[in-house]
């Protein structure tokens, strides 16, 4: 009988000391997955909060690049629309000079057909004057048009600024030459109309120089051994 009750109270013991192990296994499982799920919710809201953090970079990185090209194009704009304008004024410039040549090469060509033998002299002079302003004007164009960049490399367009050089000295000479015959022309009024036409060839011709002038300043790392070669 003894023996029973003490097997029932060993088992009753059992079932106890089973009971609470399951209970607390539950416990700690139950610990465990509450763990586990909390560090789940906290790398997820970590996660989110770095693709927010990453969203907000690359956003400011965006505006950033957004802004910048902006300004690039702003300036690159800016530079256009300044070499536009300089080359519009140029071009306006040149036109005016031209027609002034052309106007005192027309005025010439009447004081030569009222000059006979002498007026020949005027005449050739007068045309080679207006061939001549067609040269120099093509060539300062041609110096005018390069870029600031290619400049500083190797410097202003020596070529064509000599080229223009030789045909202003032609210019002085022919000038010279007419300023000679004026004084043989029996009317003082084509004295004095040719001598003003002359002065509108000096002037001309003075714009010219001036403006090669201004082309060749600046400094230019490999410019000197351009002039060099320049014919």
């Amino acid at each position: 009988m003894k023996n029973k009750i003490l097997s029932a109270g060993v088992l009753a013991m059992t079932f106890v000391i089973a009971g609470n192990a399951c209970a607390a296994s539950k416990n700690i499982d139950s610990d465990i997955g509450n763990q586990a799920k909390q560090q789940a919710q906290q790398q997820s809201q970590d996660m989110s909060e770095t693709g927010d953090q990453n969203q907000n970079q690359n956003q400011v990185q965006n505006q950033n690049q957004t802004q910048n090209q902006g300004e690039a194009n702003q300036i690159q704009n800016n530079e256009q629309e300044g070499t536009q304008s300089q080359n519009k004024s140029g071009s306006v410039v040149a036109e005016q000079r031209r027609s002034k040549v052309a106007n005192a090469v027309q005025e010439m060509l009447q004081v030569a057909e009222r000059n006979g033998g002498i007026g020949q002299q005027v005449r050739t002079i007068a045309q080679t004057q207006n061939q001549n302003q067609e040269k120099l004007e093509a060539s300062l164009q041609k110096v005018q048009s390069r870029s600031e960049l290619v400049k500083f490399f190797v410097g202003p367009n020596y070529g064509e600024i000599n080229s223009a050089k030789k045909i202003l000295e032609q210019n002085r000479e022919q000038i010279n030459q007419l300023n000679q015959v004026k004084n043989q022309l029996a009317s003082q009024g084509d004295q004095q109309q040719l001598m003003e036409q002359i002065q509108t060839l000096e002037q001309a011709s003075l714009e010219i120089e001036n403006s090669l002038g201004t082309a060749q300043k600046g400094f230019s790392l490999f410019g000197w051994m351009f002039r060099l070669f320049a014919r």
